[in-house]
């Protein structure tokens, strides 16, 4: 990770904490994709323009802007209906 993305978290977590926001975790947040969404989803709910143009730039290094990241339990709906004709396939001649 490189200094600025550094920098901008711990921004982030003292900015947020003074707005009245959540107390974050950069280790969590630098690691953990699910928590990192939650945690910039709060912070972009806080009434400051500046905290949440920095989330979103967050979320955008992080790569969380385009998609929701998925649980590593759960798999995604899309995954599990591209599984299903693989499983339905039998070999030989389809009709």
């Amino acid at each position: 990770m490189d200094r600025e993305t550094l920098n901008e978290m711990v921004k982030l977590k003292f900015g947020a904490r003074k707005a009245g926001g959540p107390e974050i975790d950069l280790v969590k947040l630098a690691a953990d994709a699910r928590y990192a969404d939650d945690m910039l989803s709060l912070v972009e709910n806080l009434p400051d323009e500046a905290l949440v143009l920095l989330a979103m730039t967050l979320r955008d290094k992080f790569g969380l802007l385009a998609a929701r990241p998925q649980s590593s339990g759960d798999p995604s709906p899309a995954a599990e209906a591209a599984a299903a004709p693989e499983s339905r396939y039998m070999s030989g001649a389809r009709s």
